[in-house]
């Protein structure tokens, strides 16, 4: 590493000479066939190094690219000439032109009809052929086999009949925006060519003047090769088709604005790469994509302001992968079904500043609904980093934050804010009447949030922080893993206030099987294993049916710290739930706390995690609920704190359990404490092995608001069945505990001394 280090300084000292006609440049070249996706002075140029991450890094007077190893063919440092001799100038003056060639008699051809001037160039000099004055009509031609310099010294033409400009030149050409200089090219509308600007070969635009460009035809710009933008100020006043359709684009400086066009803003037919500038873009016609590549688009910098208005309209949109490695983001997009960011395969966005604002709404067309989204990605999503913003208003009913198709990866060092504020709604599907409805996050196929800093808020109906995975019959797919399995993950805030939705239950949305006419909010909602082995979650709901965490077929919690303050359930499981660590504090004033409907033994496990659940809604509802208490097991050393109504007779799927209980095997003791007692919120109660103010303690745990619990379950690490255990309270919390968190201490000193009951352990 270090040789490679040095071998890269001592190119750049040699290359660090400027030449008075031309200087050294770096140029990195992608792989199959991308061509150059870094192309930049050498005396730009401040280091080049490799990180701890094998990204290659390069860093310029105003940007910081990176690249991949495996993104990358070659590293080249060509020189490239500004001029070899004497400057062409061109001077239009209304229908004539003033000519000065110095190489009329060395291979330079210049023709001139009025202001219409076509130049054939066989001279192997890179020559400057400098551009002033206005002209109507006017044009300007040229074919040459070397890399010309066009100079835009203050020219203004336009040709009512064709093109103002075309440029086939062999070797590609540069053009030059002189030094504060106002230019401009426009087509008329009785031309028949397809732009108004139209390069043959790649076309590389640079300087510190301006270049404005209409195309009232088709596109205002057109190149048959690779855009390339350095620097200066290049702005598309309108254009019937695209602003700027070219076959590559690398964009690495200057400013690009898009006033308005019919078609697309700025479209590549293959690879797009964009490292630095500002782009900004703003466009009311239908369907279209402000920043498009029909291959792979890849943004490591710069400053994107887009704003759509049109119906399915995209702010960027890529046929294949679509990579964000940084840059700053501020995207709107009102029209319905449109979208923010889009990829017909996986998204990676590893870095960036993105604020997206979506406030489209959903359409129904044969039967299924289109959404308004502000990332979307028809295969995969991969966040590793970056700082995300995005927000749904209520005229964006049913749309979603972040979604994909198949799986959702989100790791790394990320900050994500996501608001919807739309309600859902039921309407007509073609198996009869479904519901759609928001989430912030959604995958279709399975999730991961691994690390980061995630806020979700939902408040329209039935709307979803998390939604994960789908049904296909009576088969659930979809796993959620939160978290990794040493305990870290994600700090997960997730609140839900809406409304129900609909009638009657199921699980909405699309992949067959029976349709839905009712749907909740929920917080966290996955149709195969949700299992959470580390971070903090905080979940809030208030609304009938808003549950905290739902899993169809089954949830594991490993590790971690969580709090659940739900109307509904806070944990609730078609299949079983097991607490095999961390910590769990749930709270539901509206249902049960803690619900499994497996219906056979193990339905809920107390395993090495500490569980304390509670519900102050009061019989049938319960704060451990799996319709017959027998079914609970204790397999570990944990706790299992839980208070509430008694059982109802009955339950799904069979007979109830009654009010009491026994436990098959228990790994400790435990107890089934039936009697009636209410526990008072700004107390704290501690198990503990004596009456008193002695004993050891075992837990201390507090209540939000009162609770009249008829059924409580009470398990803690070393209960000896047999053995008399007592419940005081008091009214401080203990002192210098391991854990407190949400109304739970472990460890610490309790004060609390007036006894509450006594039982003897199962």
């Amino acid at each position: 590493m270090k040789r490679l280090f040095l071998v890269i300084s001592l190119i750049f000292i040699g290359l660090s000479v400027k030449a008075q006609d031309g200087e050294y440049h770096v140029r990195i070249h992608g792989q199959e066939n991308k061509g150059v996706v870094l192309d930049a002075p050498a005396t730009s140029v401040d280091s080049m190094y490799v990180n701890s991450n094998n990204k290659l890094k390069v860093r310029t007077t105003n940007n910081l690219y990176s690249f991949s190893f495996d993104e990358i063919d070659s590293l080249t440092f060509p020189w490239v000439p500004t001029s070899t001799g004497d400057i062409v100038y061109i001077n239009y003056n209304g229908t004539s032109v003033e000519i000065d060639n110095p190489y009329s008699s060395s291979g330079v051809n210049i023709t001139a009809s009025e202001a219409k001037v076509t130049i054939n160039s066989t001279s192997s000099a890179n020559i400057t052929y400098c551009l002033s004055g206005t002209a109507n009509p006017g044009r300007f031609e040229i074919e040459s086999v070397t890399t010309p310099t066009i100079k835009l010294n203050g020219v203004n033409l336009t040709n009512p009949t064709g093109k103002a400009m075309d440029l086939t030149c062999e070797a590609g050409i540069i053009m030059q925006l002189a030094n504060g200089t106002q230019n401009s090219l426009a087509d008329g509308t009785t031309s028949d060519k397809k732009a108004a600007l139209m390069s043959n070969n790649d076309l590389l635009v640079q300087g510190e003047g301006t270049l404005t460009v209409t195309g009232l035809v088709q596109h205002a710009m057109k190149v048959k090769g690779q855009f390339n933008m350095n620097s200066g100020n290049l702005i598309i006043a309108s254009s019937v088709a695209d602003g700027i359709h070219t076959e590559g684009l690398l964009v690495q400086g200057g400013s690009i604005t898009v006033e308005s066009c019919g078609d697309d803003g700025i479209t590549s037919e293959l690879d797009g790469y964009i490292n630095g500038g500002n782009i900004t873009i703003t466009s009311g016609s239908t369907d279209i994509n402000a920043i498009s590549a029909d291959s792979t688009l890849v943004i490591n910098g710069g400053n994107i302001n887009i704003t759509v208005t049109g119906v399915d309209s995209k702010c960027i949109k890529a046929d294949k992968e679509l990579t964000i490695n940084g840059g700053t983001f501020v995207l709107n997009h009102s029209g319905n079904t449109s979208k923010g960011i889009k990829s017909d395969a996986d998204i990676t966005i590893t870095d960036g500043d993105i604020t997206i604002t979506s406030s489209g709404a959903t359409v129904i067309a044969n039967n299924d609904p289109s959404y308004c989204t502000a990332i979307k990605g028809e295969t995969n999503i991969y966040i590793s980093g970056g700082t995300f913003n995005i927000n749904l208003p209520s005229s964006n009913n049913g749309g979603k934050g972040i979604t994909c198709n198949g799986d959702m990866i989100i790791s790394g060092n990320n900050t994500i804010n996501i608001e919807t504020h739309g309600d859902g709604s039921t309407y007509t599907a073609t198996s009869g009447t479904d519901t759609y409805s928001s989430s912030c996050l959604r995958a279709e196929g399975n999730m991961q949030i691994l690390s980061g800093d995630i806020t979700l808020t939902s408040t329209g109906k039935a709307g979803k922080g998390i939604k994960v995975g789908s049904k296909n019959g009576n088969t659930y797919t979809g796993t959620y893993t939160q978290g990794n399995t040493d305990g870290t993950g994600p700090t997960l805030t997730i609140t839900t206030s809406g409304a129900q939705v609909g009638s009657s239950g199921g699980w909405p949305g699309p992949g067959g099987g029976s349709s839905s006419s009712r749907a909740s909010a929920k917080a966290i909602k996955s149709g195969g294993v949700a299992t959470v082995y580390g971070g903090t979650t905080d979940v809030h709901t208030s609304t009938s049916g808003a549950e905290g965490l739902e899993s169809k077929t089954q949830i594991n919690i490993e590790g971690g710290q969580h709090y659940f303050k739900c109307y509904d359930d806070c944990i609730n499981s078609s299949g079983k739930i097991f607490f095999n660590g961390g910590v769990t504090v749930c709270f539901s004033n509206g249902n049960d706390a803690v619900d499994s409907n497996a219906g056979q033994a193990g339905a809920i496990t107390i395993g090495n995690g500490v569980a304390f659940a509670y519900t102050t809604k009061g019989s049938p509802e319960e704060g451990f609920d799996c319709d017959n208490n027998n079914y609970i097991r204790i397999t570990g050393t944990g706790i299992g704190l839980s208070a509430g109504g008694s059982q109802g007779g009955g339950g799904w799927p069979g007979g109830g359990g009654g009010s009491g209980g026994t436990i098959t095997d228990p790994a400790q003791g435990y107890k089934f404490y039936t009697s009636s007692y209410t526990f008072q919120a700004g107390k704290y109660y501690t198990l503990s092995n004596a009456s008193g103010t002695g004993g050891t303690n075992m837990v201390t745990f507090s209540f939000e608001a009162n609770c009249t619990s008829n059924l409580a379950l009470i398990t803690a690490t070393g209960m000896v069945s047999g053995q008399t255990y007592y419940v005081k309270y008091g009214n401080d919390a203990p002192t210098n505990p391991t854990t407190a968190f949400h109304g739970l201490y472990l460890g610490g000193t309790s004060s609390a001394s007036t006894q509450a009951f006594s039982f003897q352990a199962q």
